[in-house]
């Protein structure tokens, strides 16, 4: 009797482990699909909201706003047809699919179902809306990314054609604006408007305060794997840029850009977290390779190895600068290989020696049919940018001890922009904005800024520019930078770098780039 009993509490007990088990298991796959949580924190931990800041605020509408910190807030507000991840690899949001069916047109396919925040249909008419503000004017920040489209022309409420002035090399990655809503502007002049912008976007404007702007989840945002964990989302309006770095010093902001290099000097040291990222600001010299001392392959190549960039950064800039070798070191997904030219001066002077040049006290010559070469040159410079006056002066001085001789050209704005027009130097020093796209035109291409001509370099840029296959794109790049290391076009010197803090209390995976530093805000929580 007493057995039975025995077995029959055993049975129970069996019974009620194994169930309870299998609920734990079922509860930890349910918890772990809607949340990703550090192994420190548990749902019972976390706060869903999240603080942020705008300085001096002058309007949230992205098309109208020439605030950075609105720039950046709105990403998560207002969609474009097209976003860009981590590595600035292009990713599909409001277009499905984009045909380039000619050299000059594309077909847009837009996502079907998205509503508006206010429960519109978004439709092929906003985006000819949008395209069209921004032609006529309206948004400066964003006139480059339509400066070429010609005509924006509706098929149906989800498709779209433009058709481009001219070829655009990686057009797609100029789509990258926010579309407005055109319905929700009937009637009124939209550069006027008072209103609050609806959007398609992860969250939505629920308060428009005087301190404060208030967003929440868009229960109708189309897409549902990007469901956030914040319910809530706070934007802290300030008079200044003081007041955010005194906010973030006390808690109340989770994540800030600063734009200073000694930022430790107004929030301290401690309680936070700082990711610094290249920016898109990019110097160079430019060699030109058609004429005089730089059409030598290898002198240019000897020049690039003799310059110590890490040296000229830390004398001449400082902190929110970096040694910069290529236009696409920024992070760009086909930035696939280490260009990284570091000093190397006796390479520099066997690759000389090769060639024919022989070095005295203080120059290398090279006996030619015409008697004796002497290898110098001179670097022009804008004399209106003092970082790059005092760049070339460093340059100057670093090639004198490695026995080249080097003559700045200081020239005025206006002579400068012609020189470099008329391609009408040894060497200059230049600096651009780049673009987001890994277009390299402003280097290989036809007209190129150091009259560089190579017949497999135009045959690279060809079938970069008419080819979508990543595959394909990785071996030209790939390509194209072992001939960018052995020729030597251009010698890259430094980029500027940002920098963006965020406190120790906020959990997620934070990887802040030039275009946006909110990505995976989605998976963010504090604790």
């Amino acid at each position: 009797m007493n057995n039975n009993v025995f077995k029959y509490i055993f049975a129970i007990v069996v019974v009620f482990l194994v169930g309870y088990t299998i609920y734990v298991i079922i509860q930890n796959k349910t918890d772990s699909s809607d949340v990703n949580l550090d192994h420190t924190s548990t749902l019972s931990n976390i706060q869903t909201d999240l603080r942020l800041s705008i300085s001096q605020l002058d309007t949230i509408n992205p098309l109208l706003t020439n605030n950075r910190n609105v720039q950046e807030v709105t990403k998560i507000i207002y969609d474009p047809l097209v976003t860009l991840n981590e590595n600035y690899k292009l990713e599909y949001c409001l277009a499905e699919e984009i045909a380039k069916t000619d050299d000059v047109t594309y077909v847009i396919k837009l996502r079907k179902g998205v509503l508006w925040q206010d429960n519109n249909n978004f439709t092929a008419d906003d985006v000819k809306f949008t395209i069209d503000l921004i032609k006529g004017g309206i948004s400066p920040i964003y006139s480059e990314n339509v400066r070429y489209i010609m005509d924006a022309e509706v098929v149906d409420s989800t498709t779209l054609r433009i058709v481009l002035t001219e070829p655009v090399a990686f057009f797609e990655y100029n789509l990258t604006f926010p579309i407005m809503c055109q319905k929700y502007y009937e009637g009124e002049d939209f550069a006027t408007s008072t209103k609050v912008p609806t959007g398609t976007g992860m969250f939505k404007i629920s308060e428009m305060g005087t301190n404060v702007i208030k967003l929440v989840p868009n229960e109708t945002y189309w897409n549902s794997n990007n469901k956030p964990m914040a319910t809530q989302v706070s934007i802290n309006l300030y008079n200044n840029i003081g007041e955010c770095y005194a906010a973030f010093k006390n808690g109340e902001i989770d994540i800030l850009t600063v734009k200073i290099n000694d930022i430790e000097n107004y929030i301290g040291n401690l309680g936070y977290n700082k990711i610094e990222y290249k920016e898109r600001d990019y110097d160079f010299i430019t060699l030109n390779t058609a004429n005089g001392i730089m059409s030598n392959q290898a002198v240019r190549k000897a020049i690039s190895l003799a310059i110590d960039k890490n040296a000229l950064v830390a004398n001449c800039l400082g902190k929110g600068y970096t040694p910069s070798n290529f236009s696409l070191d920024m992070g760009n997904w086909l930035y696939t290989k280490d260009l990284n030219v570091s000093i190397d001066t006796e390479a520099a002077a066997q690759i000389l020696n090769n060639d024919g040049w022989e070095r005295t006290s203080n120059s290398w010559q090279k006996r030619t049919e015409d008697g004796i070469e002497r290898l110098e040159f001179s670097l022009t410079v804008n004399t209106n940018n003092s970082a790059r006056v005092a760049v070339a002066e460093n340059i100057r001085d670093q090639l004198a001890g490695f026995a080249i001789p080097v003559t700045i050209n200081y020239l005025s704005p206006e002579n400068y922009n012609e020189v470099i027009a008329n391609r009408n130097f040894d060497a200059a020093i230049i600096g651009i904005k780049l673009g987001y796209s890994p277009n390299l035109n402003t280097f290989f291409g036809d007209g190129n800024l150091a009259n560089y001509s190579n017949d497999e370099v135009r045959e690279l840029m060809s079938v970069i520019s008419n080819t979508t296959d990543e595959n394909v794109l990785y071996e030209k790049y790939n390509r194209l930078y072992d001939i960018y290391l052995e020729e030597a076009p251009y010698i890259g010197l430094y980029r500027n770098t940002n920098t963006i803090v965020y406190n120790q209390g906020l959990v997620g995976n934070i990887t802040a780039n030039s275009f946006n530093i909110f990505h995976n805000i989605e998976k963010w929580y504090r604790r």
